[in-house]
């Protein structure tokens, strides 16, 4: 993840909806090996915690050190590393995932890394989610995400969303079976989960701020009950050969 843009860990650890347990189940019946998994620009290491049941161990990786640092203790590992030159041996991991992150790293290098990395049989998975939506405001946060924070999203953007169409590998695809993640959420919710977008960090360094226009406006549709949110779960992956 590009640092700058990422500097508010403790937020972004609390705001950020969890991916489901059986994201984590499918990966590690996939991995006929289970000693060590990296994940890789982890951040506040949401993934990681949900390897560490099926791993001897658990490696976390990114750029941003007050991310790392905001990371609650668990038994995973994290070090500073980027994607392009990881400290760890050749043939030492067993699964690879990357989390909302892969359309930020220097593709090509990041990929030798993998084939370096990982072991024969080892899995690389790229884990993303799309846009959310609410449940009776189905078009409320996708107008603002594509209208008022349209022009302040990085190009990356769009590859993200389209679950990384230009992601090639030379090896097996393993393919998952598709999956929601789910959250029951007030808008005190919600408005801390849009707080975290880096489109809304970019407008306010340049002197706007659209989530205080929408803020009345979510908060008056939501109502004071809690709603359902969902994000579609996508996950390309590949088996080393």
């Amino acid at each position: 993840m590009p640092e700058p843009l990422f500097q508010r860990g403790s937020t972004y650890q609390q705001h950020r909806p969890s991916y489901p347990d059986s994201l984590f189940l499918w990966l590690a019946q996939q991995c006929p090996e289970r000693a060590r998994a990296l994940d890789l620009g982890c951040g506040t290491g949401q993934a990681c915690r949900g390897l560490e049941p099926w791993f001897k161990q658990v490696i976390g990786a990114d750029l941003s050190l007050p991310q790392l640092l905001a990371a609650p203790t668990s038994q995973t590992h994290y070090l500073a590393s980027s994607a392009s030159s990881l400290p760890l041996a050749d043939d030492s991991l067993n699964l690879i995932t990357v989390a909302q992150a892969f359309h930020w790293f220097d593709q090509p290098r990041f990929f030798a890394e993998a084939q370096r990395c990982l072991r024969s049989g080892g899995l690389l998975a790229l884990v993303s989610y799309g846009l959310c939506e609410v449940d009776g405001l189905r078009p409320l946060i996708r107008d603002y995400h594509n209208g008022a924070l349209g022009p302040w999203w990085p190009k990356e953007r769009a590859t993200l969303l389209a679950n990384y169409p230009d992601a090639t590998l030379p090896w097996a695809r393993v393919l998952h079976p598709g999956d929601f993640l789910e959250c029951q959420w007030r808008v005190a919710d919600m408005l801390g989960y849009l707080d975290t977008w880096s489109a809304l960090v970019r407008a306010r360094k340049a002197g706007e701020d659209p989530l205080a226009t929408l803020r009345p406006v979510l908060t008056e549709a939501w109502g004071p009950a809690p709603r359902t949110v969902r994000w579609p779960l996508r996950v390309k992956a590949w088996r080393r050969p």
